[in-house]
């Protein structure tokens, strides 16, 4: 039986070995390429291992997280590979999830064989693994997501007893797959395809997450989304830009979606659950994020775009070449952005060169945000940190950390919205308060320039004596001057605070230059 099954996906295990070998590559040459945030999640983790409490400051009772599944499976990685960073194994194991219940999706109904029967497959199988690895390299929960949302889909389709569970598992891991878990419950009633046992496993799974949530934080609601809601000020035009990057790529979206309407979709996939389901949830989960003007983090639009693409190809005819070579267009033209940087990507890491990527000095300010937090809690562990992004920093400085954004320090949301251009010079900032700055008087501020527009006056007329230093470590300064138009990092410390002014200078410089 098992020899049966290897033989008829054999493709499938080839694309899985080929895609496994790009990422191990990419993994191990570009492995500086993390995102600000992975390392907040990864923080919260280590508390939870280690403490026992998963708290982002571990004296503070928020909730930080907005992956709870995520950070559960960080800390028991972290438990069984206490030596290495275990992200992007969970990275890897996910996206090749995720591209093989892609696969699988595409495979079901098909009625032709041979060729044919593998293009839509595969196609999906790579467009999974487009959208999938920017997340990846950038060590955040999407692909986890990704992988549950279409492994829980496949579920539904073939009717098997995990489908749903593994859609209630997603929830967890990014809610905005609640909308999907529903629209799939509701199917499934009126389908009368519920069975005792399913029903039973995903009842329990949704209570044990619910209570687990409610007895570490009190809420469900992370405190992040509550704090975004105040931090940002965005409008509907810059959701949708970040959607489509380009009126161009707009229009050409729209043409090639026309194309593929009238001649490349089939009738009859009209009442396949997984197209329906997957198509009505990246839809509805677009037209949400622009309603409500959602600040577009990288790792959102894949939840969007992904679910879309295999829709588009779940909903292709099949048999006929030119309306498979249509579909896999209009699909692949969603996800253009994604293919374009993937490349990049991955002649970055033949290269061994990550500072060819368009964006690394997003990743070089986290190593020098590290190396900074790194010196100061070696200098003054006692002292607490104000700064208004607290991943890289919070990973090494192991003390108490003040967030001017407010996405782990709950008081610093009273402060927000900030005016533009009066406070902030735009409403996509996340910038230290002034005012925050005032009442609080925290040991140590370390901020760009840019996101501290309305903090450094207030700090230096408290009196803090302010340390500039250069964008960027010194290995990472090579071809780089600029970050969202920042000029300089900044490291402030209170005279009469814990922490001596001359030694966290002197500190701080040695870290960025060696």
């Amino acid at each position: 039986m098992f020899r049966a099954y290897f033989r008829r996906h054999l493709w499938l295990e080839i694309l899985l070995a080929i895609t496994t070998l790009i990422f191990a590559i990419c993994a191990v040459r570009l492995s500086g390429l993390a995102a600000d945030d992975s390392y907040i999640h990864r923080r919260i983790a280590l508390n939870y291992l280690h403490l026992g409490r998963p708290y982002y400051n571990p004296d503070q009772r928020v909730m930080v997280t907005s992956s709870p599944l995520w950070t559960l499976l960080l800390a028991g990685t972290g438990a069984v590979l206490p030596v290495t960073n275990p992200v992007p194994w969970l990275e890897l194991s996910f996206m090749l999830m995720g591209a093989a219940a892609a696969y699988l999706l595409a495979r079901k109904g098909l009625e032709s064989e041979g060729l044919a029967a593998l293009i839509l497959p595969t196609v999906a199988f790579l467009y999974v693994c487009v959208g999938d690895l920017p997340s990846a390299m950038d060590q955040m929960e999407t692909p986890c997501a990704i992988a549950l949302m279409l492994s829980g889909t496949l579920g539904v389709l073939t009717r098997k007893k995990w489908g749903m569970p593994l859609l209630v598992l997603a929830c967890f891991t990014r809610y905005e797959c609640v909308l999907l878990c529903a629209m799939a419950g509701i199917w499934m009633s009126v389908r009368r395809q519920w069975t005792r046992l399913s029903l039973l496993i995903c009842i329990g799974v949704g209570l044990l997450g619910v209570s687990w949530l409610w007895w570490e934080y009190g809420t469900i609601i992370p405190n992040t989304v509550v704090a975004k809601s105040h931090l940002y000020v965005t409008s509907h035009r810059h959701v949708v830009g970040a959607f489509i990057s380009s009126k161009a790529r707009g229009v050409l979206w729209l043409a090639v979606g026309v194309l593929w309407w009238f001649y490349g979709r089939d009738g009859r996939y009209q009442r396949n659950p997984a197209v329906i389901l997957l198509a009505g949830f990246g839809a509805v989960l677009g037209v949400a994020y622009i309603a409500r003007k959602t600040f577009m983090f990288s790792w959102y639009l894949p939840l969007v775009l992904v679910p879309l693409s295999i829709a588009i190809l779940l909903w292709t005819n099949g048999k006929d070449f030119r309306r498979v070579a249509l579909g896999a267009a209009f699909a692949g033209v969603l996800l253009f952005s994604f293919a374009a940087g993937d490349v990049r990507l991955m002649l970055a890491a033949w290269h061994g060169a990550p500072g060819n990527i368009a964006g690394f000095p997003v990743a070089a300010r986290v190593h020098e945000y590290r190396r900074i937090g790194a010196a100061l809690y070696r200098m003054c562990p006692s002292g607490n940190l104000m700064t208004s992004e607290i991943g890289g920093l919070g990973w090494e400085f192991h003390g108490e950390i003040l967030d001017g954004a407010g996405l782990a320090s709950p008081e610093a949301i009273h402060y927000h919205p900030m005016r533009v251009p009066e406070e902030r010079s735009s409403g996509s900032l996340g910038e230290i308060p002034a005012g925050y700055v005032r009442d609080r008087h925290p040991d140590l501020i370390v901020s760009y320039d840019i996101l501290a527009e309305s903090a450094l006056p207030a700090a230096r007329s408290l009196g803090y004596i302010d340390y500039s230093d250069p964008l960027f470590v010194r290995e990472d300064r090579a071809g780089m001057n600029s970050l969202w138009k920042a000029r300089q990092m900044h490291v402030l410390v209170a005279p009469d605070g814990h922490c001596s002014p001359t030694a966290v200078d002197q500190a701080v410089r040695l870290a960025l230059e060696k």
